[in-house]
């Protein structure tokens, strides 16, 4: 059996990174804006809210900040990022300049080397890796010539069949969108900006993504249980009291708002819940494996990448190989495959990640192996999941789902916007524009 990592380790890395908790005593009543969720969105909204003169308090139901972009190092020794990764579109991404300011280390991964394996776990020879970046291409013009031409429907539908096909389907399906081909909208491909170029941080994205929460008033451990919006303001009920405000701001994942995890008087109209439905929550598990400084014959920062077999698109785990020069690879599982897995437990999840490179690089690899986890955004309820991929035919979810409501319901997040979904910087920005778009409401 594969040594895996308890929860216990895990939750001692915990840290709140510079946002204070708030005691229950200090939970302001009467705040112009109470925004829920400490993640990049809502740590992003408060500090622009501040910015344009408003009191808000952000009320996180976890134990620290960052939501989906969490960097820790107690569980390894060395920074690791259980959610976000890259910088993407680092050229008009606020993270990178964010990074710069605060002295982090950027580490671009922009065409990064990829090392590709065949079927049989042989090295790729030079036709087949020429085979292979032929099919990224032919799927990716496929699907962006059906986005630009309007039609929003599964990409599974125009996706050229030819040799290495599944393998882009992995990679581009389970692993970016967290959902297989069936489930992407063309449409929605289309609209999303372009990802290059990128960077790694060496401490860690959800370091960089900490640094927002400095002088905001979080209270953690907070969860928020039910919104009254029937009056003039909102009363959000919370497991430690009710704040009264103006107005508040929605930035929890469409996994809670589709459990129902939060009560709404009255209840949200029907297209807004359609909205949240049409943006069902994909997985992307990561599977981080430290080793004792072997490189296993794997380049630094590369894409570790083999060939699946054509009627298994999805089934997979690629994995990036020593991030930035840190001793671990961390695998990537997505899709219907990564919620089987997830379902499956954490020591099944490590254990299919290591016989995956143990089959591309021979069984040393287990002579040099320490340990391993999963990240468990499947089964975490303040997450359900990893982010939105908008459902085949929905391609205006995502503009409903940020439609307010009543001058008093904000909604924020990834999974509503339309050209940087799925990504922290559009997080971010989204709880930016949307927090401008309060002040000017409620001034």
């Amino acid at each position: 059996m594969t040594q895996t990592i308890g929860r216990r380790a895990v939750l001692a890395g915990l840290t709140a990174a510079g946002a204070g908790p708030l005691l229950a005593a200090d939970l302001p009543d009467n705040p112009d804006v109470v925004v829920i969720g400490a993640g990049a969105a809502g740590l992003g909204a408060a500090r622009t809210l501040m910015h344009q003169g408003l009191t808000c308090v952000v009320v996180e139901a976890a134990g620290r900040i960052g939501g989906r972009a969490w960097t820790e190092s107690a569980t390894f020794g060395q920074p690791v990022d259980h959610g976000c990764s890259w910088i993407s579109g680092a050229t008009a991404n606020p993270f990178t300049r964010m990074a710069r300011e605060g002295g982090f280390t950027l580490v671009e991964h922009t065409d990064a080397e990829t090392d590709l394996f065949d079927l049989d776990g042989t090295r790729a020879s030079a036709a087949e890796e020429e085979a292979y970046w032929r099919a990224w291409s032919a799927i990716d013009r496929a699907m962006a010539r059906a986005g630009r031409s309007g039609e929003d429907v599964a990409a599974s539908t125009v996706v050229p069949q030819m040799p290495w096909s599944a393998t882009v389907q992995s990679w581009m399906g389970a692993m970016d969108y967290g959902v297989d081909f069936d489930q992407i909208s063309t449409a929605d491909y289309w609209d999303s900006a372009s990802d290059q170029p990128s960077y790694f941080v060496r401490e860690g994205l959800g370091a960089v993504v900490a640094t927002l929460a400095a002088g905001l008033p979080v209270a953690l451990n907070t969860p928020v249980t039910a919104i009254d919006w029937s009056g003039k303001g909102v009363a959000v009920e919370t497991a430690r009291g009710t704040i009264r405000a103006r107005a508040c701001l929605i930035t929890v994942s469409t996994g809670v708002l589709n459990a129902g995890s939060i009560r709404f008087t009255p209840a949200l109209p029907a297209w807004k819940l359609q909205a949240a439905a049409d943006i069902p929550m994909g997985l992307l598990t990561k599977v981080p494996l430290l080793f004792d400084g072997a490189r296993l014959g794997l380049g630094e920062n590369n894409w570790v990448t083999y060939r699946v077999p054509e009627d298994k698109p999805g089934e997979a785990c690629f994995f990036i190989a020593w991030p930035t020069g840190h001793d671990y690879v961390f695998g990537n599982i997505g899709g219907r495959f990564g919620w089987d897995l997830a379902r499956a437990g954490q020591a099944a999840t490590v254990d299919y990640a290591m016989e995956q490179l143990v089959r591309l690089v021979g069984s040393d690899a287990r002579k040099h192996f320490i340990r391993g986890f999963a990240t468990d955004w499947a089964e975490n309820p303040l997450t359900l999941g990893a982010y939105g991929a908008v459902r085949p035919g929905s391609t205006d979810a995502r503009v409903n789902l940020a439609e307010p409501l009543a001058d008093r319901l904000f909604f924020a997040g990834e999974a509503t916007s339309s050209n940087v979904p799925a990504l922290v910087n559009g997080a971010f920005l989204t709880g930016h524009h949307t927090a401008k778009t309060m002040a000017r409401t409620l001034k």
